[in-house]
């Protein structure tokens, strides 16, 4: 049995795409290949805004909080919320992905801010420093950690499910970029070791990012 939710957000592009696809397919009648079309069309939609369901693992270890691929895992100073040495670990969404946002631990969300801006391609480095985001800091206790939503180029809109001093699951929804991007996440340096690496593929709330060394 498939056990796959479809995000709310897909509905209103399913239908207009049905309602327009449909036309087209009455006006040019016995064109087979507009059918052909509309249902990849209807499926892709489906596909973009799965939800899947996740086994989130019995651990204090942060994990992922998107699918995709690992682009970057890097030491920088973060200024926005912990202004201290933070390991930053980058994932790439493809359009094939699901675009969840997940929360890598349990905890109440401490910080919120979006951040207008550009929509280059997220596989460019300048797309790091443009491009519209939504920033969420969620804190247990001393471990805090904070997860930048960031658009792309086919991404231009992100969507936040959460709200400032609200509890959340780990693993449970925090948000969903609309067609992919990238997700970034930002743990301080003093207190945690990444074990995965560059080029990794990640399923969002199952994967292990690392270990808490405090």
């Amino acid at each position: 049995m498939i056990n796959i939710a479809i995000d709310r957000r897909a509905w209103p592009g399913f239908y207009a795409i049905l309602l327009y696809g449909s036309i087209l397919c009455m006006i040019f009648f016995g064109q087979y290949w507009l059918d052909i079309v509309l249902l990849i069309l209807l499926s892709a939609q489906l596909l973009f805004f799965r939800i899947p369901k996740r086994r989130i693992p019995v651990t204090e270890n942060p994990v992922a909080a998107a699918d995709g691929k690992v682009v970057e895992i890097s030491t920088v100073t973060e200024e926005r919320f912990f202004k201290e040495e933070t390991v930053k670990i980058g994932t790439f969404l493809s359009l094939l992905n699901a675009h969840m946002t997940l929360a890598p631990i349990a905890g109440k969300v401490r910080f919120l801010q979006y951040v207008p801006g550009k929509f280059i391609n997220a596989l460019k480095q300048k797309s790091v420093m443009y491009n519209e985001s939504n920033w969420i800091a969620l804190e247990q206790g001393d471990r805090r950690i904070l997860i930048r939503q960031m658009s792309g180029a086919i991404a231009r809109r992100i969507c936040c499910d959460v709200k400032l001093d609200q509890a959340v699951q780990k693993g449970g929804q925090l948000g969903i970029i609309c067609y992919g991007s990238r997700v970034e996440i930002y743990i301080p340096k003093r207190c945690f070791r990444p074990t995965i690496e560059v080029g990794q593929h990640m399923k969002a709330g199952e994967t292990i990012l690392g270990e808490w060394i405090q």
